[in-house]
């Protein structure tokens, strides 16, 4: 598994990669900028170099539609930055029996195509939070920019709880 150079204890973040709910090709954040546990907001940064599981399967051929960052890869790196949430701010340990689910698009506006070449700017902030033992729900609001203009803006929900097995 790469390393993705953060904030944070690196030990801690080695952990969270190990652990993580999917294969390493799942998690598309190549750089954590900001972890702020007092905020509750992340920025991190997605290369859009890199292997994306879905634009290499695009036909960009001459008439067809521009090589670009698809939607559901978007949408992919909405759970990835949360998924940064629920572990570095609400102690959801993947190897201690937590598991996340994206319950709810409230919005999703994708505004420009994002594409290949230019990094992707990735923030997230918690809008709400309800804690407890064996459940947390986060809800957030996710800014991406690309050469510092939106290009997806999302309210989206969250769920992660312990002992689903």
């Amino acid at each position: 598994m790469r390393d993705v150079p953060a904030p944070c204890d690196p030990a801690e973040m080695r952990r969270f990669l190990d652990s993580f709910l999917y294969a390493p090709e799942a998690f598309l954040v190549d750089r954590i900028d900001r972890l702020d546990g007092e905020a509750r907001e992340v920025e991190a940064r997605m290369e859009t170099t890199r292997p994306l599981p879905l634009a290499a399967l695009q036909r960009t051929e001459e008439g067809r539609h521009p090589p670009h960052v698809s939607a559901p890869e978007l949408l992919l790196l909405t759970g990835n930055l949360g998924c940064l949430h629920a572990w570095f701010f609400h102690g959801c340990r993947w190897d201690e029996g937590w598991a996340g689910f994206g319950n709810r698009i409230h919005r999703a506006d994708f505004k420009r195509l994002v594409r290949l070449g230019p990094p992707l700017d990735l923030h997230s902030r918690e809008t709400r939070c309800r804690v407890g033992p064996r459940r947390v729900v986060l809800r957030y609001e996710f800014t991406f920019r690309q050469e510092g203009e939106v290009v997806y803006w999302g309210d989206q929900s969250a769920i992660f709880v312990r002992g689903l097995r």
